[in-house]
């Protein structure tokens, strides 16, 4: 029952980070596209969706080669490296992976803006 803990806070702590960076790329890439773009809220917005789509799916793409190469071997570290100490359950893909989701869920939220304008 603990594991089950260190597991949810692990993946929630994964969540909320992923979601924060995604954040601060579709701030940065909206201030791009509202400067550069010329046509105002919508092209800021075109910019954010368009460069968290490519983030997410690189993102998935790397997970997709870890996937191929290791196949479902668990993923050995050392003692020394400090992952556990802000993962205590879950491992590089399972980050990967969860990070791609926040970044291609940003690129939904900017999506739907876009559409309602």
């Amino acid at each position: 029952m603990e594991r089950m803990g260190q597991v949810v806070h692990d993946l929630w702590k994964v969540l909320v980070v992923g979601l924060l960076s995604a954040a601060a790329a579709a701030l940065v890439l909206f201030a791009g596209g509202f400067l550069l773009g010329g046509a105002g809220i919508s092209s800021g917005l075109e910019a954010a969706k368009d460069g968290l789509l490519l983030v997410g799916s690189l993102g998935l793409f790397i997970l997709a080669g870890m996937l191929i190469t290791k196949g479902k071997k668990p993923e050995r570290f050392r003692a020394d490296n400090g992952w556990r100490n802000h993962f205590q359950v879950i491992g590089p893909k399972t980050v990967i992976g969860i990070l791609s989701i926040a970044f291609l869920l940003a690129a939904s939220l900017a999506d739907g803006i876009l559409l309602l304008l």
